[in-house]
Protein backbone atom coordinates (compact mmCIF):
# COMPACT_ATOMS: atom_id res chain seq x y z
CA UNK A 1 0.00 0.00 0.00
CA UNK A 2 1.92 3.30 -1.25
CA UNK A 3 1.15 6.25 0.63
CA UNK A 4 2.09 9.79 -0.09
CA UNK A 5 2.35 12.93 1.81
CA UNK A 6 -0.39 16.02 0.39
CA UNK A 7 0.90 19.49 1.36
CA UNK A 8 0.40 20.39 4.77
CA UNK A 9 -2.26 22.99 5.59
CA UNK A 10 -1.71 25.17 8.39
CA UNK A 11 -4.22 27.39 10.87
CA UNK A 12 -3.03 29.71 13.11
CA UNK A 13 -4.44 31.47 15.32
CA UNK A 14 -5.88 35.17 15.13
CA UNK A 15 -7.89 35.96 17.71
CA UNK A 16 -8.89 33.90 21.01
CA UNK A 17 -11.30 30.81 19.56
CA UNK A 18 -10.18 31.99 15.99
CA UNK A 19 -8.07 30.24 13.76
CA UNK A 20 -7.08 31.05 9.69
CA UNK A 21 -6.50 27.80 7.98
CA UNK A 22 -4.66 28.85 4.51
CA UNK A 23 -3.53 26.59 1.69
CA UNK A 24 0.05 27.04 -0.13
CA UNK A 25 -2.36 28.44 -2.91
CA UNK A 26 -3.45 31.22 -1.17
CA UNK A 27 -7.01 30.51 0.34
CA UNK A 28 -7.88 31.15 3.42
CA UNK A 29 -10.92 30.08 5.96
CA UNK A 30 -11.73 31.40 9.42
CA UNK A 31 -12.31 28.50 11.65
CA UNK A 32 -14.00 29.72 14.81
CA UNK A 33 -15.67 27.91 17.98
CA UNK A 34 -19.44 26.63 17.04
CA UNK A 35 -21.78 29.75 16.98
CA UNK A 36 -18.94 32.43 16.05
CA UNK A 37 -19.39 35.11 13.38
CA UNK A 38 -18.32 35.01 10.25
CA UNK A 39 -16.17 31.44 10.80
CA UNK A 40 -17.02 27.85 10.23
CA UNK A 41 -16.51 25.45 13.28
CA UNK A 42 -14.51 22.32 12.90
CA UNK A 43 -17.97 20.34 12.36
CA UNK A 44 -19.02 22.79 9.83
CA UNK A 45 -15.89 22.30 7.98
CA UNK A 46 -16.50 18.20 8.47
CA UNK A 47 -19.45 18.91 6.61
CA UNK A 48 -18.25 21.23 4.55
CA UNK A 49 -15.79 18.82 3.29
CA UNK A 50 -18.21 16.39 3.17
CA UNK A 51 -20.54 18.40 0.27
CA UNK A 52 -17.68 19.32 -1.20
CA UNK A 53 -15.79 16.32 -1.90
CA UNK A 54 -19.29 14.40 -2.88
CA UNK A 55 -20.38 16.95 -5.36
CA UNK A 56 -17.27 17.39 -6.85
CA UNK A 57 -16.87 13.56 -7.05
CA UNK A 58 -20.35 12.77 -9.20
CA UNK A 59 -19.18 16.80 -11.49
CA UNK A 60 -17.98 14.63 -14.28
CA UNK A 61 -21.78 12.21 -14.73
CA UNK A 62 -23.34 15.25 -14.21
CA UNK A 63 -21.98 17.37 -16.31
CA UNK A 64 -21.89 14.70 -18.81
CA UNK A 65 -25.85 14.43 -19.03
CA UNK A 66 -27.08 17.71 -17.46
CA UNK A 67 -24.79 19.75 -19.31
CA UNK A 68 -21.50 22.63 -18.37
CA UNK A 69 -24.35 24.96 -16.57
CA UNK A 70 -26.30 22.49 -14.43
CA UNK A 71 -26.90 24.22 -10.74
CA UNK A 72 -26.73 21.87 -7.90
CA UNK A 73 -26.45 21.98 -3.90
CA UNK A 74 -25.08 19.32 -2.19
CA UNK A 75 -26.39 19.73 1.46
CA UNK A 76 -24.79 17.84 4.68
CA UNK A 77 -26.55 17.23 8.00
CA UNK A 78 -24.29 16.27 11.16
CA UNK A 79 -25.89 14.14 13.50
CA UNK A 80 -23.98 14.90 16.99
CA UNK A 81 -23.38 11.95 19.41
CA UNK A 82 -23.34 14.40 22.63
CA UNK A 83 -21.62 11.53 24.84
CA UNK A 84 -18.77 11.02 22.96
CA UNK A 85 -18.34 14.07 21.54
CA UNK A 86 -18.44 12.79 17.83
CA UNK A 87 -20.61 13.30 15.11
CA UNK A 88 -22.22 9.72 14.54
CA UNK A 89 -23.38 9.78 11.46
CA UNK A 90 -23.40 12.65 7.67
CA UNK A 91 -26.16 12.62 5.50
CA UNK A 92 -24.83 14.23 2.49
CA UNK A 93 -28.06 15.00 -0.04
CA UNK A 94 -26.91 16.67 -3.64
CA UNK A 95 -29.98 18.17 -5.50
CA UNK A 96 -30.46 19.11 -8.96
CA UNK A 97 -32.76 19.38 -11.66
CA UNK A 98 -33.43 16.72 -13.91
CA UNK A 99 -36.76 16.99 -14.57
CA UNK A 100 -35.96 17.27 -18.91
CA UNK A 101 -34.28 13.24 -17.99
CA UNK A 102 -36.83 10.69 -19.04
CA UNK A 103 -36.88 8.48 -15.62
CA UNK A 104 -34.99 5.64 -16.95
CA UNK A 105 -32.33 7.66 -17.67
CA UNK A 106 -32.24 9.86 -14.80
CA UNK A 107 -32.22 6.19 -12.39
CA UNK A 108 -28.97 5.75 -14.54
CA UNK A 109 -27.14 8.99 -13.77
CA UNK A 110 -28.28 8.76 -10.28
CA UNK A 111 -26.95 5.42 -9.52
CA UNK A 112 -23.68 6.15 -11.71
CA UNK A 113 -23.18 9.60 -9.92
CA UNK A 114 -23.59 7.68 -6.34
CA UNK A 115 -20.75 5.04 -8.15
CA UNK A 116 -18.69 7.87 -8.85
CA UNK A 117 -19.30 9.49 -5.64
CA UNK A 118 -18.58 6.14 -3.47
CA UNK A 119 -15.69 5.19 -5.92
CA UNK A 120 -13.50 8.95 -6.01
CA UNK A 121 -14.66 11.24 -2.86
CA UNK A 122 -11.67 10.75 -0.82
CA UNK A 123 -13.36 12.56 2.44
CA UNK A 124 -16.09 9.78 1.91
CA UNK A 125 -13.74 6.84 2.04
CA UNK A 126 -11.31 8.11 4.78
CA UNK A 127 -14.80 8.50 6.83
CA UNK A 128 -16.16 5.10 6.00
CA UNK A 129 -13.01 3.14 6.39
CA UNK A 130 -11.13 5.25 9.17
CA UNK A 131 -7.97 7.10 9.14
CA UNK A 132 -5.24 7.50 11.85
CA UNK A 133 -5.38 10.91 13.34
CA UNK A 134 -2.28 11.72 15.42
CA UNK A 135 -2.21 15.19 17.13
CA UNK A 136 1.06 16.51 19.16
CA UNK A 137 1.74 19.92 20.96
CA UNK A 138 4.88 20.72 20.78
CA UNK A 139 7.27 23.59 21.66
CA UNK A 140 8.49 26.35 19.46
CA UNK A 141 10.19 29.64 20.35
CA UNK A 142 8.49 32.22 18.88
CA UNK A 143 11.89 33.65 17.85
CA UNK A 144 12.20 30.68 15.97
CA UNK A 145 8.47 30.50 14.27
CA UNK A 146 8.91 34.23 12.99
CA UNK A 147 12.32 33.38 11.41
CA UNK A 148 10.89 30.09 9.49
CA UNK A 149 8.36 32.87 8.41
CA UNK A 150 10.84 35.35 6.64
Amino acid sequence: MATEPLPALTAERTSPATYVARNGRGAELRIGAPGAEDSFSPVELLQAAAAGCAALSAEAQLVNRLGDDFNATATVEAFLNFDENRVERLVTLIDTDMSEIDPEKRDKLIASAERSIDRLCTVKRTLNQGAENITEVRVESPVAARQDRV
